[in-house]
């Protein structure tokens, strides 16, 4: 029998608590919100604050009609479909089995591995995703040693190091393969520091591998302007997204810092954000610009209830509660976009990389850049030179002189 104690709002934040209890990724959960959350807004649409068998029989079948044309997008359902049911197991109270358990629990451990591995990821204040991949390094390398025949590291050296490398090289990414480095580095580095271990092998594991990045199109600044101003900021909805919308292309906060910030992280006296970055972990500090302070202002005073809830953004419908997750701030992005009458998906993050491209193609320094962002690795930052043509055209070299095989000089 379906809980009838919580609404399903409340439903939906306590399940993504739980996804972070069980350490799933960041990217899990989304993935996971994204399926459930129209879910939640097909009960709304109906006045159900509750959540109802009856609806959730009639969301699965129209999303079932929705992809039955494409084999291929058949998938997506099937994905609609096995979040849809993990989330009405937790509204029951029954046991859940995650399809994603914590990265590297598949690997089967000798006991001594597996105590070097919880004494090392339990040794550091990691965040969450650190945390996640670190135990998908060391579970993947130690799993690896013990089929090579070793049971614990008194015979492992750099020999055993290289081959176990080699062969992450064979069927690996470069981004995976980047994660392998980084962390390895990491674990000897412990392992050396508590005198498990003869060597960091620092030089073996500071190969350098090249993190493969899609640079994706920024918005044209006449798109970008269109949607701003097709927003009625008359309504409590258009108040909400015209707040959102600017902290995205103003200050480039991503959707997932736009969801957690909270009325406490804004200092109106000294005209500054304080937060904590949800990717990251780290604490962070950006201007509030007249545009933003006085959007946000308007939405706190005349568009947001006053609740028990501390986060800025709510819900449009009782019982208001703070928006689900980043999910709902990309569908608030997707929403403004349509109204626009431009299709450009449900993609927040858009606004963080207009912002980037516009600050390179206008000569800011990329370290300013990278600060302004709040994003410590410069080299991140980078990928958005490769999208200012106009200054790339400047460092273009003449093809005069040069002779091609067999024909003229041009």
């Amino acid at each position: 029998m379906l809980q009838e104690r919580k609404r399903i709002s409340e439903l939906l934040d306590g399940f993504d608590a739980e996804m972070k209890t069980r350490g799933l990724a960041v990217t899990t959960r989304l993935r996971r919100l994204s399926c459930i959350t129209p879910l939640v807004a097909f009960h709304e649409e109906r006045g159900a604050e509750w959540l109802d068998g009856a609806l959730i029989a009639e969301f699965l079948s129209v999303s079932r009609e929705r992809f039955a044309d494409s084999e291929k997008y058949m998938r997506y359902f099937t994905a609609i479909r096995r979040s849809v049911e993990q989330f009405i197991a937790y509204a029951r109270g029954d046991d859940i089995v995650w399809n994603n358990p914590m990265k590297g629990s598949t690997y089967n451990l000798t006991p001594e591995f597996q105590h070097i591995a919880d004494s090392y990821i339990n040794s550091g204040d990691m965040h969450p995703n650190t945390r996640n991949d670190a135990r998908w390094v060391v579970h993947k390398y130690f799993s690896w040693l013990a089929e090579q025949g070793y049971e614990n590291l008194n015979s492992v050296g750099a020999h055993q190091l290289q081959k176990f490398l080699l062969s992450c090289t064979q069927k690996m990414s470069f981004n995976s393969l980047r994660n392998v480095s980084l962390h390895l580095k990491k674990l000897y580095a412990y392992l050396y520091g508590t005198g498990q271990s003869a060597s960091e092998f620092r030089e073996l594991l500071s190969f350098k591998v090249n993190r493969e990045t899609k640079v994706f199109r920024p918005m044209p600044k006449g798109d970008l302007a269109r949607v701003i101003s097709a927003i009625d900021r008359a309504t409590i909805a258009g108040k909400r997204e015209y707040a959102a919308m600017l902290l995205g292309a103003v200050l480039g906060l991503r959707a997932c810092d736009v969801a957690a910030l909270k009325l406490a992280d804004i200092d109106w006296v000294n005209g500054r954000i304080n937060f904590v970055q949800s990717k990251t972990g780290n604490p962070a500090t950006l201007p509030l610009t007249e545009d933003v302070g006085e959007a946000l202002r308007d939405y706190i005073l005349y568009g947001r209830r006053n609740t028990g809830d501390h986060r800025v953004f709510q819900s449009l419908r009782a019982p208001y509660g703070a928006l689900a997750s980043a999910v709902t701030v990309g569908e608030i992005y997707d929403k403004c976009c349509k109204r626009a009458g431009l299709d450009d998906g449900k993609r927040f993050h858009t606004l963080r990389r207009t912002l980037a491209t516009a600050m390179v193609t206008n000569g800011v320094d990329i370290s300013n850049v990278a600060q302004t962002l709040c994003d410590k690795d410069v080299d991140s930052v980078k990928r958005y030179i490769s999208l200012d043509s106009n200054h790339l055209k400047i460092c273009a070299l003449s093809f005069a002189g040069i002779a091609p095989i067999g024909g003229d000089v041009l």
